[in-house]
């Protein structure tokens, strides 16, 4: 009768531990659960605090006046004297930061942390291309000058200071599309490891009033202080035309862009390590300002290639593509009158994809040949219909 009861207060006590284990297990997922559920609070109010935060105005700090009172710049340019909030790091308030500013006291709310403007961001994730100078054909002449104008200053001053000439700011680039101004100017920047930013004439107008001239100070601010620094101008002709009494409205944000230019170009000294290309294949629409000496200090011509250049165009192009046979430059730069360096890294292209059709891995002298007639038919046939 003892045994059994021993017995049956056993079987109660193991019940009675399994039970106590459960609960134990119990109670660590519900608190694992809590940890979890408090967690996915914070995240959904952290949610609803971003979606009521209201907007705020992106400036510039331009003075320190206190330990809490700055001068910065608006977004349309107005100066103001303004304060900081408490919770943003000393260190981080440094001069030329990019800020948030609240739109009613226009007190700093944040720091951002990229100080050039995303415009600017852009340019600079273009990247200019690997291109040394042996991989520009026929233009040695041009290059030369280019070089003279841009490299030298940049890396040995003090020749100009011995002979007592001014050091040149900026250069313009002229002459027929496809002839290799873009490329002259991404291998030089590469070559001498600048900061090269590119923008085209036509990218920088913007239809908001005062915007485009912003946009130029912002490119030009932005040089200063990563210096060197190449600022190549394409297609400039879009911005920088012939100032008109009359006009649209459009027009009168293109000249106010251009006069923002004058200014900027007006704006640095010859010491300073940026140079300003400006390339266009319409020189006689430009305005007589823009190139005059001091801002335009050198005009070179990028004519189209004559033969030896053809030839050396299209000898670079073909070291990169896989040729069988023999083949004829002499007979196929002949037969490409009037093309452009563009054209001649064009018949590379078309006879790669002839020599495709005919399932072959490599170009022979006969593919040149029918992509030259098609690049050839090609351009009267659009000659033709203008």
């Amino acid at each position: 009768m003892a045994k059994a009861k021993f017995v049956n207060f056993l079987e109660k006590f193991e019940k009675a531990i399994k039970k106590k284990v459960l609960l134990k297990k119990k109670i660590s997922v519900n608190e694992n659960n809590k940890e979890y559920l408090k967690k996915k609070i914070i995240i959904k109010k952290r949610k609803n605090m971003q979606i009521k935060d209201i907007g705020f105005l992106i400036g510039e700090i331009l003075m320190k006046i206190s330990f809490k009172r700055f001068i910065v710049k608006a977004p349309i340019g107005t100066l103001y004297l303004v304060s900081t909030q408490n919770l943003i790091p000393k260190t981080s308030r440094k001069e030329g930061s990019r800020i948030a500013m609240d739109t009613s006291t226009l007190c700093i709310m944040r720091m951002i942390k990229k100080n050039a403007d995303p415009f600017i961001n852009t340019i600079l994730e273009k990247n200019p291309l690997t291109v040394f100078y042996i991989e520009i054909g026929g233009l040695e002449k041009q290059l030369i000058q280019l070089r003279e104008i841009v490299e030298l200053p940049l890396f040995n001053k003090e020749i100009f200071d011995k002979i007592g000439i001014k050091i040149p700011k900026g250069v313009l680039l002229y002459g027929p599309p496809g002839t290799g101004k873009t490329l002259m100017a991404k291998s030089l920047a590469f070559n001498i490891k600048a900061k090269f930013l590119k923008i085209t004439g036509s990218g920088v107008v913007d239809k908001y009033i005062g915007e485009s001239a912003r946009i130029i100070r912002e490119i030009f601010y932005f040089a200063k202080k990563n210096i060197p620094c190449i600022i190549f101008l394409d297609e400039i002709d879009a911005i920088g035309g012939k100032r008109l009494s009359d006009g649209t409205s459009a027009d009168r944000e293109i000249q106010r862009t251009m006069m923002e230019l004058l200014n900027q170009l007006d704006g640095y000294e010859e010491l300073i390590d940026i140079k300003t290309i400006m390339a266009t294949n319409r020189p006689d629409v430009l305005d007589p300002a823009l190139l005059r000496p001091g801002r335009i200090d050198k005009k070179i011509l990028i004519p189209l290639p004559d033969f030896k250049g053809k030839q050396e165009i299209l000898k670079i192009h073909l070291s990169r593509i896989k040729t069988k046979g023999d083949i004829n430059f002499e007979k196929l730069i002949s037969l490409s009158k009037n093309f452009n360096g563009a054209d001649i890294r064009n018949i590379c292209t078309e006879a790669g994809l002839f020599a495709l059709r005919k399932k072959r891995t490599f170009i022979v002298n006969s593919d040149l040949y029918s992509a030259i007639q098609k690049i050839f038919k090609g351009k009267e046939r659009i000659k033709n219909f203008f």
